[in-house]
């Protein structure tokens, strides 16, 4: 039986929980996602950030035959995030998706499970910066018995997972790389399944078209910028692999995969306000078993710093 299998809630956030800054003249998010990023990895102290996004993806069905759980043909998650500097060196965030799914018989939708993440900037030299991040999943996603039973995603695992990472970031007058490790443990949730660790990596570079540096700067955290402009493009790596699941006992061997994008993306920022856009094409499809392949991926966002 071809099979798909995605936790969509952690796949969504973990574009969005890495070095992410969004501030006066050049917001940005994640790094993973492939916006624009301007090098520093937590926000300055008592800023304030609210964001939302759409992201919109379709899966490549072909031919395949359907069974009881029917195939999808595209899926589109939106998410409400904030984060938070606790100080300049440590930063909270929160990011709860709502999950769409379209098959060739209808579509189903409900919320995903929420991710809550520290964030601790412990070295800055010379526009280098390192960082550690850690956090929780919760289960607060719809179960796949539910309004999800037929479809092949799973939306939310039922288990508390723990989630850590590494970040780092290199900035060079108007260009800026920033990579990132982030690994998940899954522990067994819904029926005492088990819905697969994920571990992702990236790698993006972002040059800063138009616009002066922001207040989220590492050089200067409380300048002002000399712009209400901004322009940024940028280009880089996703990757994620995914263990394959078991469900009643069984190891499903049509589950897991290794997945790779690339990213071509633009941030357009007024003021406190910013708006990331981002195309994203697989590269690597790697899946277990007999599964359907990923297709190409549409995101945009809006971010309002305070």
């Amino acid at each position: 039986m071809k099979n798909i299998f995605f936790t969509v809630a952690l796949f969504f956030a973990t574009y969005y929980t890495f070095s992410q800054c969004a501030c006066c003249a050049g917001a940005g998010i994640g790094s993973t996602n492939g916006d624009y990023n301007n090098g520093i990895l937590t926000l300055p102290k008592k800023t304030f950030v609210l964001e939302a996004y759409s992201d919109f993806r379709t899966i490549k069905n072909g031919d395949a035959p359907e069974g009881e759980e029917k195939l999808l043909t595209s899926m589109q998650i939106n998410s409400i995030g904030m984060r938070y500097g606790i100080t300049d060196k440590f930063t909270i965030s929160a990011l709860l998706p709502q999950v769409r799914l379209f098959t060739n018989n209808g579509s189903d939708n409900g919320n995903g499970d929420l991710i809550l993440l520290g964030t601790y900037n412990f070295y800055q030299k010379n526009s280098f910066n390192f960082a550690i991040q850690g956090g929780f999943e919760l289960p607060t996603g719809v179960q796949k018995e539910s309004t999800f039973d037929n479809t092949t995603i799973i939306v939310g695992s039922g288990s508390y997972d723990p989630m850590i990472g590494i970040l780092a970031s290199k900035k060079w007058d108007k260009l800026t790389l920033n990579s990132n490790v982030l690994y998940k443990k899954t522990n067994p949730g819904f029926q005492n399944n088990y819905y697969g660790s994920l571990s992702t990596q990236s790698l993006t570079l972002s040059y800063r078209v138009k616009g002066e540096t922001s207040i989220c700067s590492i050089e200067k955290l409380d300048s002002k910028s000399n712009s209400n402009f901004g322009l940024n493009t940028n280009f880089g790596y996703y990757g994620e692999w995914l263990d394959k699941l078991t469900e009643d006992g069984m190891v499903d061997d049509n589950s897991g995969h290794y997945l790779g994008l690339a990213n071509l993306g633009a941030t357009i920022s007024y003021k406190k306000w910013a708006i990331p856009v981002t195309f994203s094409q697989p590269v690597i499809n790697k899946m277990n078993g007999t599964q359907n392949d990923f297709g190409y991926r549409f995101r945009i966002g809006i971010i309002r710093a305070f």
